[in-house]
């Protein structure tokens, strides 16, 4: 994910600032509310690929926050969860942002772009798999995840005081952490699904045990024989030797 979003900023900032491509390369992958609702579900997915190729920070700032907090949940998960994850995420936190900001127009922004939801998500996710562990914040701070869980919640709820919204929107951060607890380790939706689980391994366990053992079947084969030890020459009947 590191790697695509980086290409992805490269390829679109040298393309739009120095090659001359035109804009309409980028619009058809960047999230617009209107196109959204009239179908085109997939930016949900795209935009937060996309970062401002005016902006190197915003996406080095999702780079860094998938590397140092994206990388333990990766090696607790696999690669395989890790990616869904982050799929799911920042669709959902995009989802968010458009229903949100078409409920209340005055935080709503009509395009948007950038990976904060997923970076969110992510801290969310670590925070609460985290909470006694320690990261560096801004490489300097060091703080737990309880500490993280409230530092990101507080810095956007400050932004939507100020109206500071990001090219993410005012509402995909709220949406990315939401994301993250639905979809990480404490989740209630997974909580729900292993117990679900646990009631199909349990029925399934119960059917087994009402199948008639081998015993009340009686002997379909021929009846077993003894054979005495010692023999130097094998039995003739090779059916024995099994």
């Amino acid at each position: 994910m590191m790697v695509a979003v980086t290409a992805l900023w490269v390829m679109f900032a040298i393309g739009l600032n120095f090659a001359g491509v035109s804009q309409a390369v980028w619009t058809p992958f960047e999230g617009n509310v209107d196109k959204i609702l009239s179908g085109q579900i997939w930016r949900l997915v795209t935009a937060p690929m996309l970062h401002s190729v005016r902006d190197p920070w915003h996406f080095l700032s999702t780079v860094l926050g998938l590397y140092f907090l994206g990388t333990p949940l990766e090696e607790r998960w696999g690669s395989r969860r890790m990616l869904a994850f982050l799929f799911a995420s920042a669709a959902f936190a995009s989802a968010a942002q458009v229903l949100v900001g078409t409920l209340i127009p005055h935080i709503a922004q009509p395009v948007f772009y950038g990976g904060l939801g997923m970076v969110e998500a992510v801290a969310v996710a670590w925070a609460l798999a985290h909470r006694n562990a320690s990261v560096r914040l801004f490489f300097v701070l060091p703080v737990s995840g309880t500490m993280l869980l409230v530092f990101v919640f507080v810095m956007s709820v400050l932004n939507v005081i100020a109206l500071r919204a990001p090219q993410e929107g005012l509402i995909t951060p709220f949406g990315g952490m939401l994301a993250g607890w639905l979809f990480g380790d404490f989740s209630p939706v997974r909580r729900y699904y292993l117990k679900l689980r646990f009631k199909q391994l349990q029925g399934q366990s119960e059917a087994l045990r009402r199948l008639p053992t081998s015993s009340s079947r009686g002997r379909s084969g021929p009846p077993l024989r003894v054979l005495p030890g010692g023999q130097k020459s094998p039995p003739k009947d090779k059916r024995w030797l099994n």
